[in-house]
């Protein structure tokens, strides 16, 4: 069964869903629970995760997802640095009398996309996965809607990362036409094999395009204007 290979992320679905079943059917009384609940889903997540650790590689969902020890360790510190984000922002979300529930909701859900890009194995994965993590990240980075600065930053953010992630498509485009309308990794790379286009100019543009585009995500140089806004 596929659904086996993607249980640490299941875990985070599934208290995902607690969060919101609870901030709908609660009050502000049970904001302790809220931070329980999303801390637990995370070590429960790691702990199956560790786990599944030494087990041999394994592609599912049609090709769409690959699992295996190296795609693991990154899964484990994108969870373990959500896991020791929570309760680093307790009192920093106490003292602006922010909604817990969205923050939590946010953090695990930018935490999903995260593990989902990391064993991504085709074009659309990773575009959905990595789109899931900067809708997050956006959302996060204007969660203090009085702060001007905050708006400043997330509308910059935004703006940019919706410029990135077009680049980011149009790169794949021509991936996915040069490879002979492949979009999982090894088949693009033996769809370049076969048409004879691993040397042609459009290799070139499709691979400017895509590092132009994960510049901007990852804020590289260049592509950096956006950073210094957010991180203030």
């Amino acid at each position: 069964f596929d659904g086996s290979l993607i249980f640490p992320e299941c875990i985070l679905i599934f208290g995902l869903i607690l969060l919101l079943m609870i901030d709908l059917t609660s009050d502000q009384k049970d904001i302790p629970w809220l931070y329980f609940i999303s801390s637990t889903s995370l070590v429960m997540s790691i702990t199956a995760l560790l786990f599944r650790w030494r087990e041999e590689p394994m592609i599912s969902f049609s090709g769409n997802f690959q699992t295996n020890n190296f795609n693991e360790i990154f899964q484990f510190l994108i969870l373990l640095c959500s896991t020791l984000c929570i309760p680093l922002s307790v009192e920093y979300i106490e003292c602006t009398e922010m909604a817990i529930t969205e923050f939590l909701l946010f953090v695990l859900t930018a935490t999903l996309g995260g593990m989902f890009l990391c064993g991504a194995n085709d074009l659309i994965t990773i575009f959905v996965a990595l789109e899931c993590f900067s809708l997050c990240s956006y959302l996060l980075s204007g969660y203090t809607k009085k702060d001007v600065r905050s708006n400043e930053a997330t509308m910059k953010y935004l703006l940019m990362g919706g410029a990135s992630s077009s680049i980011l498509v149009y790169g794949f485009s021509w991936l996915y036409g040069l490879s002979g309308g492949e979009i999982e990794l090894q088949e693009i790379v033996n769809g370049l094999i076969n048409t004879q286009m691993y040397n042609s100019p459009g290799i070139s543009i499709a691979l400017i395009f895509i590092t132009v585009g994960i510049g901007f995500k990852l804020s590289l140089a260049p592509f950096h204007q956006w950073t210094p806004d957010v991180y203030e």
